[in-house]
């Protein structure tokens, strides 16, 4: 399948997939929404692939959501469906993030199973300083930081340093960026020595938030009404 807003690559066991619209900071648009979750799902088909890596080319890993996408997409964007195969996908993702980790992009990151961070990571959440909603951090945030610090964070919109990032728990590891790419692989190489079913169970018996339908419903609601106001970007 080709793809025009993201690379695929294969490394022996290791699956990586790079948001690749360099001149717009990766700010993900509905395309790119849609082609992560076909090579998630691609990947998930392909039983040589143990490990999934997730990484931004250029300056930054993702900058979020692009805000010049034209307002027909607002709707099919908040679908959560890639959000929803990344969350619930039975091999383990590592984000290697960099540069402005913000918004859309950071609740990708967010969402795998472990971040490693460059020390040149910015990271925030965007979505209430655009009149929107942080819709992805809602459920794992408070399980990662603590409810006060996701509070915080969710509605002041700050931006912190990797360093900051790593101190409360939201990232794994922060290194330079010569060694981002080479710390994501030697996790995965880690993960790919033992049992894929065993892993795959782990990973399972890990996931105690998973996004129901009722969850998604409310959000809908919160993203209609504010669509219906007008209010998006406006802020």
């Amino acid at each position: 399948m080709g793809y025009r807003t993201i690379l695929l690559e294969r490394r022996d066991h290791i699956g990586i997939i790079t948001f690749n619209r360099p001149e717009k900071l990766n700010a993900i648009n509905l395309e790119m929404k849609n082609e992560i979750h076909d090579a998630l799902l691609e990947f998930e088909g392909d039983r040589q692939v143990r490990v999934v890596i997730i990484t931004g080319a250029g300056r930054a890993f993702s900058s979020g959501f692009d805000v010049g996408s034209p307002s027909s997409e607002f709707v099919d964007f908040v679908s959560l469906k890639e959000e929803k195969k990344l969350f619930e996908l039975d091999k383990p993702t590592i984000a290697a993030i960099h540069g402005y980790v913000l918004g859309d992009g950071l609740q990708q990151a967010l969402l795998c199973d472990m971040i490693v961070a460059s020390d040149n990571a910015i990271l925030g959440f965007i979505g209430p300083r655009i009149g929107g909603l942080c819709y992805g951090a809602f459920t794992i945030l408070p399980a990662v930081v603590g409810r006060r610090k996701a509070s915080e964070l969710l509605l002041t919109c700050e931006r912190i340093s990797a360093n900051e990032a790593y101190r409360i728990g939201l990232v794994n590891k922060v290194v330079t960026l010569e060694r981002l790419m080479p710390t994501a692989i030697e996790m995965a190489e880690k993960i790919i020595k033992f049992s894929p079913l065993s892993i795959k169970y782990t990973k399972r018996g890990l996931r105690t938030a998973l996004l129901n339908e009722a969850h998604k419903r409310a959000l809908k609601e919160g993203w209609k009404e504010i669509l219906a106001s007008n209010s998006l970007g406006k802020v």
